[in-house]
């Protein structure tokens, strides 16, 4: 079997080599090969390792195990993957058995100023083991592929690639606001310090002198849009996963594949409510407060004013308006054994 190890920046060989089987031809790199077809990938990293190669490892369908080795490894937790020692006997089954692989939806994230006004997108609550690359785009009137024929549709990628082009793929959580302003901050931070309540340290120190946007929510009902929030806002989160930010569980009651986003929007609030919040929010205690609204949708618009970034999974990604949805079982990963 040929696997790829795909290194995280903190990373050394003798993390890998523990994960170096009989009969596994293991080849470590930075980036995924565009003309390979490994018939798995290890992520040696955290949360924003993986989110730099979700796009082609979604579209390979290649089976994927992530071995947290990263300052946040929420994705790994939430696949029940607590430990380098848990990665380690999920890949062992793997390699022996190729038993316990499962498909999980993602998130996907598409700026709003490149595409028409009513253009939902195209894959939206889709599997890709649905969809046929043809010459003339992705077929969805096809009998499901298999296997092989699966790897021989890779030759008809390039016009998925152009609509994959402006479609970010994430894992956990994306968001906007407060949440946004602390991560951006938290980029400045020594690992040791990600890893170790950084994101309390950025947040009290963002809170002074933040002031809420006006957020504007859309959510997408039988084709048409509806506007289901219009307001100031501290905070909004989108949620393919229930945690984010080393066991923030923002959206705790998402699940990774049921085609719904969990939303969870924080309307502004004293900062000794708001610590109150944040305190909560590790047990999921949060949902209980008016101030704030959880609610789910199969895709969602948001709007803010002042304009205000997008993070997901930790990483920057683009500024609203944003469209935000989910991409069904689009990523294989090796669960825990």
């Amino acid at each position: 079997m040929r696997a790829v190890a795909l290194l995280g920046p903190f990373v050394q060989q003798h993390h890998v080599r523990r994960f170096e089987l009989p009969g596994v031809s293991l080849f470590s790199g930075n980036e995924l090969d565009p003309t390979d077809l490994p018939e798995a990938a290890l992520i040696f990293g955290g949360d924003g390792t993986l989110h730099r190669h979700l796009g082609g490892l979604a579209q390979k369908q290649i089976p994927t195990l992530v071995v947290p080795l990263g300052s946040a490894n929420d994705f790994a937790r939430t696949l029940g993957i607590e430990r380098v020692e848990t990665a380690l006997a999920a890949w062992k089954r793997f390699c022996a058995a190729g038993d316990n692989i499962r498909a999980v939806d993602l998130g996907t994230i598409q700026p709003l100023e490149d595409t028409k006004p009513d253009a939902l997108l195209a894959w939206q609550g889709e599997s890709l083991e649905s969809l046929h690359f043809v010459p003339d785009g992705p077929r969805r009137d096809l009998p499901q592929m298999g296997a092989r024929i699966m790897q021989s549709q890779l030759r008809r990628l390039s016009e998925a690639e152009r609509e994959v082009a402006g479609t970010t793929f994430y894992a956990s959580i994306a968001g906007t606001g407060l949440d946004a302003a602390v991560n951006r901050l938290t980029l400045r931070q020594s690992r040791w310090l990600r890893a170790n309540g950084g994101y309390v340290v950025a947040l009290l120190q963002v809170l002074g002198g933040f002031r809420p946007p006006h957020i504007t929510v859309s959510v997408a009902v039988d084709g048409c849009w509806q506007t289901r929030l219009d307001e100031p806002g501290f905070l909004i989160a989108a949620g393919n996963g229930p945690q984010y930010g080393h066991g923030m569980r923002l959206t705790h009651r998402a699940q990774m594949d049921d085609g719904l986003l969990d939303l969870c929007f924080v309307r502004p609030l004293s900062k000794l409510r708001l610590l109150r919040l944040f305190h909560a929010v590790y047990r999921g205690g949060h949902t209980g407060m008016k101030e704030v609204d959880y609610f789910r949708a199969s895709s969602v618009r948001i709007q803010a004013n002042p304009a205000s970034e997008i993070f997901a999974d930790g990483e920057p990604i683009c500024s609203t308006p944003v469209q935000l949805g989910v991409q069904r079982n689009a990523l294989r990963v090796i669960a825990s054994a």
